[in-house]
């Protein structure tokens, strides 16, 4: 009985343990079949887990190429320079990043193709690989409008100012990423850069919105305030907003001026400024002050104005002085100034002291001071009639070449063609009779009162000079000897 039950008691424990194990295999079972759906849950498709992978990879090269670009950005803008090369551009509008733009590859079990937006940038695939390395391609437009050339880096589209083929362009991302052309344009670094017709960055003098600008051959940046040297040879002037100047200007310290036509600096030239006034310019270019030899004569300009100036008694800035008439000419000879009358050398355009000058026939004494005082109007003729002597007897004469009587006394006392002959001489005053005593250049007649036959310049003193007949010369006569029959005060 102990052994039934025993054996019973085995049985119902064998069954019991069969149930316990049933029991716990049906809990890992469906624990396994929760895991399994689990893990069925979370797998990914071929495809995806590529993408997933590439989308990954782009986004680290993605954030090593910002890090290069930062690092180009902060060279730039402390150098003022162009980066040596841009390997991809994050800066990039968003309306271009639009995915609706483009067709966008759909995640599934195909592969890639095509242009597909990632981490806001375009990358171009083809059967799911992007080409290596960086070139300029031709490729299907991203918003899907045909084709068109692309620079790309390892697939990346790039914008902004970008360098290639040893040279730089730029690429629009608000335009499909299209080279620009002859276009004045703003960098991803904030640069400003021109770009020519054939998309090339452009440097030395240039043309731009209707006027020319400089580019230094460097650093390709326009180059405001400073003279510099074209790329054909001449120098042109740049003002403070990079245009090129003309007019008056001044450079270096002093002012110059540069042709409205051809922006050259113009040398030794006279020349009206863009404000009316005129100055003077050197064979170096430079505005000149002070005394000046122009148009074959000579001017002075105020060293403060650089003008003209006209009617004034200036010093030069070698220490004579001058004086300068109406028009601004230098002015020499007989000429009146505050009320005076000087004389000025015609040679040296000085102003003459302490001498005595003879003008229009009209001796003057100038004093210490240059004043001139009118000489005895008598004594001028009387001594240019003496300075004649020896002076051949002409007849007919009236000139140093020869004089006949009366020819002589046309010519020491500037008388007109209608008082040419003694008898018309005569004719100029009352006649007098007290001979002996006749003033100096007085007029002494030999004759009858209305034809008279000789005539002589009185010297006082009963003596006088005149040119007497043919074969002799003009010289000094006495009335002692040969008596004039009357004369006349002049």
């Amino acid at each position: 009985m102990d052994t039934k039950k025993h054996y019973k008691l085995y049985k119902d424990g064998k069954k019991w343990c069969v149930m316990t194990i049933a029991a716990v295999a049906s809990i890992i079972g469906l624990a396994t079949a929760a895991n399994a759906d689990d893990a069925n849950t979370n797998t990914t498709s071929p495809v995806q887990t590529t993408q997933v992978a590439e989308e990954t990879s782009t986004s680290s090269t993605s954030d090593t190429t910002n890090a290069d670009m930062n690092t180009n950005q902060s060279v730039s803008e402390s150098t003022a320079a162009l980066p040596a090369e841009q390997t991809n551009n994050t800066d990039v509008d968003t309306a271009a990043n639009n995915e609706a733009a483009a067709p966008v590859q759909p995640q599934g079990t195909e592969q890639k193709n095509g242009w597909v937006n990632e981490n806001n940038n375009w990358t171009y695939y083809q059967d799911g690989q992007v080409a290596s390395g960086r070139d300029y391609t031709y490729l299907p437009t991203i918003n899907g409008e045909g084709n068109s050339w692309y620079l790309v880096d390892n697939g990346v589209v790039q914008s902004g100012v970008q360098k290639w083929a040893g040279s730089y362009y730029d690429f629009d991302a608000n335009n499909n990423y299209q080279r620009v052309d002859n276009n004045y344009v703003q960098s991803q670094w904030g640069d400003w850069y021109l770009f020519g017709n054939d998309g090339r960055i452009l440097s030395g003098v240039q043309q731009w919105a209707g006027t020319y600008y400089y580019f230094d051959p460097t650093t390709y940046l326009r180059v405001d305030n400073d003279y510099r040297q074209s790329q054909w040879g001449d120098w042109y002037l740049f003002g403070n907003d990079g245009r090129i100047l003309s007019g008056v200007q001044q450079w270096a310290g002093t002012y110059y001026y540069f042709d409205p036509t051809t922006y050259l600096r113009v040398d030794n030239d006279y020349r009206q400024s863009q404000w009316g006034d005129w100055y003077l310019f050197g064979n170096d270019g430079r505005i000149l002050s002070g005394v000046q030899q122009w148009a074959g004569t000579y001017y002075y300009f105020d060293p403060t104005t650089y003008l003209r100036v006209d009617n004034d008694y200036r010093q030069s800035q070698w220490g004579d002085w001058y004086l300068f008439g109406n028009d601004g000419r230098i002015l020499s000879g007989l000429q009146n100034w505050q009320g005076q009358t000087y004389y000025f050398d015609p040679s040296t355009f000085t102003k003459v002291v302490n001498t005595d000058v003879t003008v229009n026939n009209v001796k003057y004494h100038l004093d210490a001071n240059g004043v001139a005082k009118q000489v005895s109007n008598v004594d001028v003729k009387v001594d240019r009639a003496l300075s004649q002597r020896g002076v051949p007897y002409v007849w007919g004469g009236n000139t140093p070449a020869g004089f006949d009587c009366s020819g002589l006394v046309q010519w020491a006392y500037g008388l007109d063609a209608g008082h040419r002959t003694t008898y018309q001489q005569a004719t100029l005053g009352a006649h007098k009779r007290d001979v002996m005593n006749a003033p100096k250049g007085s007029l002494l007649f030999f004759g009858s009162d209305g034809a008279p036959y000789h005539v002589a310049i009185s010297l006082g003193n009963g003596t006088y000079v005149h040119a007497p007949e043919p074969g002799d010369v003009v010289k000094i006569g006495y009335s002692k000897y040969f008596t004039p029959s009357f004369y006349i005060n002049m």
